[in-house]
């Protein structure tokens, strides 16, 4: 209390400066601690990463005729330090079964090229349907949308992402380029879940098994998937220059791989089953009738030695997972069309395989 009656604020006022400055100080030592957790976080995630993503070793090949072979060594993140991965990179899927592994097979490619860690949703499909590894990390700040320059074609731009920013793909994401160097990687990412194993396997033999055939060992298995169905009959579809494959271009590839191995077999998935019945019924063909899953009848197609395929993702995949020569149709898509002006074909079709036309 002073002379003139009033009372002294400078306990007040000490006191006021002393609560601002512990409010300040809280506030900095959240944010540092957020900011020095997404490290933390990613850091963590890459050491569980590299050292325990192993793969059971005591299972096989549906039928044992795959060209390729899978180690069974862990899965790791090879000449990458933990200490220099400071970043993710994640995807937005879209589209059904070959899109969705075209965009998979594709992130992880990005993400290894430029020494960041790709993840996924937990609840992401096709762990339902592959033995797929990755997994999700809490989603920290500083994120980046990559979108691809063309749908369907190779940009070189996803190998130099900017290493100061998390990143987001987005986009179709459909060549082999972007994957390529990690095939052994994705081979084994693409392993399907053994109940869908199982069932392929089971039909697999059915399918042989109906034909009559005295010993299915002796012979050689080529995959025929026929897409029809929107690229035919969707208007907008066929006006952006989706074209679908003729008898001609399918009799040319059988009769190829028929000069080459005398004891080849046949067997067509397609989404217009009773035009390949009523166009190659023939001894050594069989077809896949029961409306199984996409997935079972892309396990099927993927056991067999080789493939022939007509247009479409799903067709691709089914033929990259065999593992063995492959035949596509090289008309695709219409000369002079807008997704002609979208599409590389030496970036979407793998250098090895044999394009051929209808003629």
């Amino acid at each position: 209390m002073t002379s003139d009656g009033t009372t002294t604020m400078a306990g007040h006022n000490d006191f006021g400066r002393f609560v601002v400055l512990s409010l300040t100080f809280g506030c900095c030592s959240i944010v540092f601690y957020v900011f020095t957790q997404q490290d933390v976080i990613i850091h963590k995630f890459a050491k569980s990463y590299l050292v325990t993503i192993t793969h059971s070793s005591n299972e096989t090949q549906f039928t044992g005729k795959n060209n390729y072979k899978i180690s069974e060594k862990p899965l790791k993140l090879q000449n990458i330090s933990t200490n220099s991965i400071n970043n993710y990179v994640t995807m937005n899927f879209k589209g059904r079964l070959g899109n969705e592994i075209f965009e998979y097979a594709s992130l992880y490619g990005i993400a290894r090229h430029n020494h960041m860690i790709p993840v996924v949703h937990d609840k992401f499909r096709l762990k339902r349907i592959f033995k797929i590894s990755l997994t999700s990390v809490k989603p920290v700040a500083n994120i980046k949308r990559f979108k691809e320059a063309k749908a369907c074609a190779f940009d070189e731009k996803a190998f130099v992402l900017n290493k100061k920013y998390n990143w987001t793909l987005s986009g179709y994401l459909q060549s082999w380029k972007y994957f390529i160097d990690y095939s052994d990687d994705i081979r084994k990412e693409l392993r399907f879940q053994n109940a869908i194993q199982a069932q392929a396997v089971q039909k697999f033999n059915e399918i042989v098994k109906a034909t009559n055939v005295t010993d299915k060992n002796k012979l050689t298995y080529i995959a025929v998937h026929v897409r029809r169905g929107d690229m035919l009959h969707d208007k907008p579809t066929v006006r952006l220059g989706y074209t679908t494959a003729n008898v001609s271009y399918v009799n040319n590839a059988m009769s190829w791989f028929k000069k080459k191995y005398p004891s080849a077999f046949f067997i067509f998935a397609s989404d217009d089953i009773a035009w390949c019945k009523a166009n190659f019924n023939k001894p050594n063909t069989a077809f896949i009738t029961q409306r199984n899953s996409a997935e079972i009848d892309m396990a099927i197609l993927s056991q067999c030695n080789h493939s022939i395929i007509t247009t479409g993702t799903y067709g691709w995949w089914s033929a990259w997972l065999s593992g063995g020569q492959t035949i596509y149709y090289k008309d695709f898509p219409r000369k002079g069309s807008g997704l002609d002006r979208l599409f590389d074909a030496k970036t979407y079709f793998p250098p090895n395989w044999i394009a051929m036309s209808h003629l």
